[in-house]
């Protein structure tokens, strides 16, 4: 027995060297990591509180992949890694950053403005309007249906809603009688229980298009509600500064009236290609909205893509994005109702 305790000792003599070695390696590439990760951090949080999305591609590539939620959650990634190489002051350093992004996510994605009076006081002339992105389903089209029935919306707008062939349309006609006026074309579905006076159709740059309806007035002498339904494409390479440019333009010019703008937008809500839509324009999440405000991708969505924009003719009680596990973007659903010319 004690003839085989020497060449033990031996063993673990000469192993130990090459276990220090090998601990002293992943500290070092641990530390890279650490570096990289800070580099790219701090060129983020940058770009979002400075030029966002209105340089370069990179910059704009940047400012997509970093959104707040995403930021915080990488802070707190450098905190634990800090502290497992012995950096404990910064990562103390990074787990405050982590907190201050958190709450800055917090603040600017997490909504509840419902407004219960106007919801009560409105309740006649409520008007409930739905946008999804349904391309991109995790489950069949029946669940699809069963959400949009439980909503039970007046009015229905759905992008990458398939092929615009007779058996969709019939499609559509039989699975809401209820909808009687529909337009089912270039990919789009929009169903409304109001009747639709005009369809039209235009393009958004090379980037994007939409269909325009205007709707009969609920009243007599009351101005026409306009509806835009439009899908910009997810072109990563290209700016969206055109499209939502001309969007701005086409919607703006309908400012005397009602105008409902429902898309996917492909761009975060705080791009700053959004700013010309802004001067005449609100995002009803911002206004009236309950919850989350990002839309895509699920199961774990991190960025406002979608959404349901509304001029000073229109006066929102309720807004929110639903949680459903049936298309990779969450629907927008709104509660409104169109104001009469004195009330604006």
């Amino acid at each position: 027995m004690n003839s085989e305790h020497p060449d033990h000792e031996g063993h673990e003599n000469a192993s130990s060297p090459q276990r220090r070695l090998r601990r002293s390696f992943q500290v070092w590439l641990m530390k890279v990591l650490v570096l990289l990760i800070s580099v790219f951090w701090c060129l983020a949080i940058s770009i979002r509180y400075t030029v966002r999305d209105s340089s370069s591609l990179i910059s704009t590539l940047i400012f997509y992949m970093s959104p707040l939620i995403l930021l915080s959650l990488g802070a707190f990634v450098l905190f634990i890694l800090c502290w497992k190489v012995q950096w404990r002051r910064i990562a103390g350093i990074w787990l405050l950053l982590s907190i201050l992004t958190g709450i800055g996510c917090w603040k600017i994605q997490f909504r509840n403005d419902v407004n219960e009076s106007r919801v009560t006081k409105q309740a006649p002339s409520m008007k409930r309007v739905l946008f999804w992105n349904i391309g991109d389903r995790l489950w069949g089209m029946e669940h699809v249906i069963n959400e949009i029935r439980q909503l039970d919306p007046d009015l229905i707008g759905m992008v990458e809603a398939g092929a615009d062939s007779d058996e969709m349309k019939q499609f559509w006609k039989q699975t809401f009688p209820d909808h009687p006026y529909q337009v089912v074309q270039n990919g789009f579905a929009f169903l409304s229980r109001l009747p639709i006076e005009e369809t039209s159709a235009g393009r958004l740059a090379d980037m994007g298009h939409y269909l325009r309806f205007r709707l009969q007035p609920e009243q007599s002498g009351s101005q026409s509600p306009c509806v835009f339904l439009v899908d910009i494409y997810s072109k990563v390479m290209k700016s969206r500064k055109e499209a939502l440019d001309e969007l701005a333009v086409q919607a703006s010019r309908l400012n005397q009236q009602p105008v409902l703008v429902l898309g996917d937008f492909n761009t975060p809500g705080d791009s700053v290609h959004f700013e010309p839509l802004r001067k005449h324009f609100h995002n009803s999440l911002e206004v009236a909205g309950e919850g989350y405000l990002a839309t895509w991708p699920l199961p774990v969505p991190v960025l406002d893509l979608d959404g349901i924009w509304t001029n000073e003719f229109i006066e929102l009680s309720r807004a929110e994005n639903r949680w459903t596990w049936v298309s990779d973007h969450r629907p927008v659903f709104v509660e409104m109702y169109f104001k009469s010319q004195h009330e604006k």
